[in-house]
């Protein structure tokens, strides 16, 4: 079992996808992956490295907001 929340990354991501007006549709087509993969990853149903480095690359997440949704299990 996990000793983190998913849905918490996952609420951090589509926040920073909403902040720089991106679909999941663009989302999916930049990444490769379908929007339901999107929605899924979104809503933590899916845990993808290569997902959570597009949001920090492309919607400026910070290892330290990440890190803050691993110790504390919320988003700040």
């Amino acid at each position: 079992m996990r000793d983190y929340d998913m849905s918490q990354i996952g609420k951090l991501c589509r926040r920073a996808r909403r902040r720089r007006d991106y679909t999941q549709k663009q989302v999916a087509i930049e990444t490769g992956y379908s929007t339901e993969n999107i929605c899924s990853f979104e809503h933590g149903r899916n845990c993808n490295v290569k997902l959570l480095l597009w949001y920090m690359i492309e919607c400026g997440l910070t290892i330290d907001e990440i890190k803050g949704c691993l110790m504390y299990g919320k988003v700040i």
